[in-house]
């Protein structure tokens, strides 16, 4: 893997790393209108808000570990 690639693999994770405290909000208050207005149960709810998180880290992982 040439440096630049490396570079932007850095890139990625950290960018996902800075993103990932806004995500968290922005699903927890998209999760919190859906079981207000009854769209979604609450541990429907909470399995959503896990899914994201989990798939973050996932690609962070990803990323950082690609060669």
């Amino acid at each position: 893997m040439s440096e630049k690639e490396e570079k932007t693999n850095i890139i990625k994770v950290v960018g996902l790393a800075v993103g990932l405290p806004s995500s968290i909000l922005g699903v927890f208050a998209l999760v919190y209108f859906l079981i207000n207005k009854n769209i979604v149960s609450a541990s429907v709810g909470l399995l959503l808000i896990l899914i994201i998180i989990a798939y973050t880290f996932y690609l962070m992982i990803r990323y950082a570990n690609k060669k």
